[in-house]
C-alpha cells in the first residue's frame, strides 16, 4: 500500500492558524478579531522560539504583535503557558493535516513523514520545540498529554472500525507511541539526520502497532510504503 502523504499539507509553523470567518453580527466579528490576534501571538511565539530561547520573551511577542504584555498574560498566562499553547496548536495542525491524506494505522506512519519534512523545512523550530519540551518536566508533561489525547481519539476510531484486537488499552498505547516519537525527535535534535528520523519513526511505530492490530489491518500496515519525496 503506497502512502498518499502530500508534502504540500505540512503546516507552516510560522503562519497564523486563522479560524474561518463568516458574516454575522458585530459580536461575532469582534470574536473573530480576538481569534486572529491570538493566532498571531502563537505564530510569533513559534517564530521567535526557532531563533533561539533568548529571542522568545513576552516583550518581544508583544512588540511584534502590537499588543501589551498584560494582554498576552491575560490570554495565555506565563511565558511557559504561552510556549505550550503555541506548540500544542502546531501539533493539532499536524494531525489535522494528516487526516486529509491518511487513516487507520497508516496515519501513525505518515506522522513520521510529516516530521521528516518539518525537520527539512523548519529545522530550527522543530529542534527548539523538542529540546524546550525535554528541558523542563512541566512543559514536557503538558505537551505529552496533548499528544497522547490526540492519538487516543484516533486509536478509539480504529477500535470502532474493528482494526484493533479486543481488549487493547488505547491510553497506554498512545502514551508509548508519544514517548517513542518524542525520544526519536530529541535524538534528531541533537544533530541527527532527517532521513534517519523518518526511518526510525516508521520502524518504531510499526513495531508498537503490529501487536495490537487485527490480522487484516496488520497486513495492510506491513505492506505500507512511504511516499516519494
Amino acid at each position: 500500500m503506497q502512502s498518499r502523504f502530500n508534502p504540500a499539507l505540512v503546516p507552516d509553523p510560522f503562519a497564523p492558524i486563522v479560524p474561518p470567518h463568516g458574516r454575522g453580527p458585530a459580536q461575532h466579528r469582534s470574536l473573530h478579531r480576538q481569534k486572529l490576534r491570538r493566532a498571531s501571538m502563537l505564530a510569533t511565539t513559534r517564530r521567535l522560539l526557532a531563533q533561539g530561547q533568548e529571542h522568545f520573551t513576552l516583550r518581544r511577542v508583544s512588540e511584534e504583535c502590537g499588543v501589551t504584555v498584560q494582554t498576552i498574560r491575560n490570554s495565555f498566562g506565563r511565558r511557559e503557558d504561552l510556549l505550550v499553547s503555541a506548540i500544542n496548536e502546531h501539533t493539532s495542525a499536524v494531525w489535522d493535516a494528516l487526516g486529509a491524506c491518511a487513516s487507520g494505522p497508516a496515519l501513525f506512519l505518515d506522522l513520521a513523514q510529516m516530521y521528516y519534512h518539518c525537520a527539512r523545512n523548519t529545522p530550527g523550530f522543530l529542534r527548539a520545540m523538542v529540546t524546550t519540551a525535554v528541558a523542563s518536566n512541566q512543559p514536557l508533561a503538558v505537551l505529552q498529554r496533548h499528544g497522547v489525547a490526540i492519538k487516543v481519539d484516533h486509536l478509539r476510531d480504529m477500535a470502532r472500525q474493528g482494526m484493533l484486537r479486543p481488549g487493547t488499552e488505547v491510553e497506554p498505547l498512545a502514551a508509548q507511541i508519544t514517548r517513542l516519537n518524542t525520544f526519536m525527535m530529541y535524538e534528531w535534535a541533537m544533530d541527527g539526520d532527517a532521513e534517519e528520523l523518518r526511518r526510525q519513526m516508521i520502524a518504531g511505530n510499526k513495531l508498537l502497532l503490529a501487536g495490537v492490530l487485527e490480522p487484516q489491518a496488520a497486513a495492510a500496515l506491513e505492506q505500507w510504503t512511504p511516499s516519494q519525496g
